[in-house]
């Protein structure tokens, strides 16, 4: 009986040695190779290359050209000044004012009448313009994110109607993201000027520094500080949370904005690494786009008699390419951000494609059997 007992007792210890052994090398394996498979799984960015296909897609640069015609024309018009169809409009003056202006109601002051955004664009847009310039490009912005996003994922281009079906149903959400910056942004500026209201007429002149002024930072300075971060971090959040918005089963916007939020604050020097790694992509599609706009507007020039609307377009398409990997790459670097934060892999999105799909065909058996 002992003599079992003993065997017993030495069968059941013995795998538990070996095992003891054995494990922290067969788990060290496991930790370091089980989750390599590809060259992408070691160098995440390499995912971001696959965006580069929208940039060959004719629907989407067909869509994203008419667009910028239509709000060039209505911005012009809006901003009283007139479009040079020989060209001078293309570039980065062109690039900089869609891209500048797009996340304006991110900025607090951006509904200012008047206010000028640089020389290098060269316009003082106001309320109009600001309204007409989210209007136009909010469903673009936003339906190119989904596709960068899935083109990241490893699959093919969306149907571009499902995309836009999409984009509508979510297209409130988008504007509570786009907005909710600048209004909490703008109550606590309401704050801090109410504050600073009563302490002048507490203490006096504000220039004087008095008793009141200096008590009143403890309401102040915490409120400018943080509308502040609002405005600079909205500059990056928003694009990341239309993103979420675009591609996450659950489209609330407040998660949304959360989201590109956390991932901006939390994760910046990563965001940035990303953000310079598809910017060189990025530029490398553009370029290319530029030799072909160069030679195509070569050949435009040298044709009798002139065609200023095709001289416009071809000035514009460089631009055009530059907004779509614009936002195509954000929601490529949404991805790779939300893989480092939550581990959820990159390939995991519940989104159909929307694409016709033939029916299967039926089996033999079932012809048999319908025949019989």
């Amino acid at each position: 009986m002992s003599t079992d007992s003993q065997d017993s007792g030495s069968s059941s210890t013995a795998p538990s040695d070996r095992s003891t052994r054995r494990v922290p090398a067969a788990g060290l394996e496991r930790h370091l190779f089980d989750r390599i498979r590809t060259w992408t799984d070691v160098f995440p960015w390499l995912r971001l290359v696959r965006v580069c296909r929208i940039a060959g897609g004719p629907v989407w640069i067909s869509h994203t050209l008419i667009v910028s015609l239509i709000w060039l024309l209505g911005f012009a018009w809006l901003a009283d000044s007139p479009v040079d169809m020989m060209g001078s409009y293309g570039g980065l003056s062109l690039l900089g004012l869609p891209l500048a202006s797009a996340t304006m109601p991110s900025d607090a002051w951006a509904v200012v009448p008047g206010i000028n955004l640089g020389s290098w664009i060269g316009v003082s847009p106001d309320w109009k313009t600001v309204v007409w310039t989210i209007s136009m490009w909010l469903p673009t912005m936003m339906a190119l994110a989904r596709v960068g996003a899935i083109l990241t994922a490893g699959r093919d281009l969306p149907s571009y109607l499902s995309t836009f079906r999409a984009v509508g149903r979510r297209l409130l959400g988008a504007a509570v993201i786009v907005l909710l910056p600048a209004v909490v942004a703008a109550c606590l500026c309401l704050v801090a000027w109410c504050a600073t209201w009563v302490a002048v007429a507490i203490g006096g002149d504000s220039i004087a520094m008095t008793w009141a002024t200096w008590l009143s930072q403890l309401i102040v300075l915490p409120a400018t500080l943080i509308a502040g971060l609002l405005i600079l971090g909205g500059k990056l959040a928003v694009p990341l949370g239309l993103t979420a918005t675009m591609i996450e089963p659950d489209a609330d916007p407040i998660d949304a904005l959360s989201r590109g939020y956390e991932y901006t604050l939390r994760r910046l020097p990563q965001f940035t690494l990303l953000a310079i790694i598809a910017g060189t992509i990025s530029a490398v599609v553009v370029l290319a786009w530029v030799g072909v706009s160069m030679a195509a507007r070569g050949l435009a020039v040298s044709l009798e008699p002139a065609n200023p609307p095709l001289l416009l377009c071809l000035a514009l398409l460089p631009s055009v390419i530059a907004v779509m990997m614009l936002w195509a790459m954000v929601g490529g670097i949404y991805l790779l951000l939300r893989q480092s934060a939550g581990g959820q892999e990159v390939e995991d999105l519940a989104i159909d494609p929307g694409h016709w799909k033939s029916p299967a065909m039926p089996s033999v058996q079932q012809v048999n059997q319908t025949a019989g």
